[in-house]
């Protein structure tokens, strides 16, 4: 098992201020995001000018590149594609729909330039309401998977020819949610399976109710990487004070804390990770809206070290 960090936690910073502020905390693993709304790596310029992926491989020289990301374009795959996506690209379907193709086809071009082995991507999800069974209908979230299947074929096809996997990661806002959808997109795209795979995110999980523990466990090679932060549960009345909470659903609120400053079993998470023979990268997430970006990632670096082996473990030898 390798550490990495996501490189999102400097999302406001270009790409070569971002990465002095990672060397702070040792060689890492990183994930590069490519999502316009930052100010690291435009994800359209990557698509169509080798010249620009060039200019970042340069940036990027000497780092571990584990994963080239994209989540807020990439939602547009699939959607919405109402006002709720305007932020991030406006215009019809069809354009946030090009829009959202052009960008993971910049993330995966970009990947193969740098020798990235994964994409990760959040396609989106085209109908929330498919959660829910209707009386005498026969629609259900396979309809989903069934349009992603349909808009992510040229993803896929650009994946296999630059010698990349994809993955999506399960978020109440993704085609993919929980482990039944995970499974249920698994036995749509068996001939996907050699590029499809799953980032794995147990906050995300734990929060719409999941055990965070199970969610790591029994996906064998489908889990490329996972991903660590800590959460919060309110359970109170009414909304909590403070800043970072929020909802997934009709779930009460959450918000997420850097490591060891909220509720899930990380121990127990990492262990799983060591049972399962788990050898990706596990990648740290700053989400914290209560500590400055640079503490949260030391301290959660510091809990992550602290229960991931640097050498072989020797077992008892007494």
């Amino acid at each position: 098992m390798k550490l990495g960090l996501c490189l999102a936690a400097f999302g406001d910073l270009d790409l070569a201020t971002a990465l002095r502020h990672a060397e702070k905390f040792g060689p890492l693993w990183l994930d590069v995001p490519t999502d316009t709304t930052f100010g690291l790596i435009d994800a359209v310029r990557c698509a169509d000018d080798a010249t620009y992926r060039d200019e970042v491989a340069e940036v990027l020289r000497g780092q571990q590149i584990g994963c080239v990301s994209n989540s807020r374009d990439a939602q547009l795959l699939l959607g919405p594609h109402d006002r709720h996506t305007d932020p991030v690209h406006r215009g019809d379907a069809a354009a946030k729909r090009a829009h959202a193709l052009t960008c993971a086809l910049g993330a995966i071009r970009l990947a193969e330039r740098l020798g990235a082995p994964d994409v990760r991507l959040l396609p989106g999800c085209p109908d929330f309401g498919r959660w829910l069974s209707w009386w005498h209908s026969d629609v259900s979230w396979a309809d989903n998977i069934a349009a992603f299947r349909t808009a992510a074929e040229p993803l896929v096809r650009a994946a296999r020819e630059a010698g990349v996997r994809l993955l999506v990661e399960p978020h109440p806002k993704q085609v993919v949610y929980d482990r039944a959808s995970a499974e249920l997109l698994f036995s749509m795209t068996e001939d996907w399976a050699d590029v499809l795979g799953l980032c794995v995110d147990p906050a995300n999980l734990a929060a719409t109710g999941h055990d965070p523990v199970d969610a790591v466990r029994g996906w064998e090679t489908r889990m490329g990487s996972v991903h660590a932060k800590d959460l919060q549960r309110w359970s109170g009345r009414g909304l909590p004070s403070g800043p970072g909470w929020g909802r997934y659903g009709p779930q009460p609120p959450i918000r997420f804390r850097a490591l060891g400053l909220g509720e899930l079993p990380w121990a127990e998470i990492v262990a799983t990770l060591q049972d399962e023979g788990f050898d990706g990268v596990l990648y740290l997430e700053h989400e914290d809206t209560l500590l400055p970006r640079e503490r949260s990632i030391e301290r959660g670096l510091g809990v992550l070290r602290s229960m991931v082996p640097d050498a072989v473990a020797e077992g008892r030898t007494w």
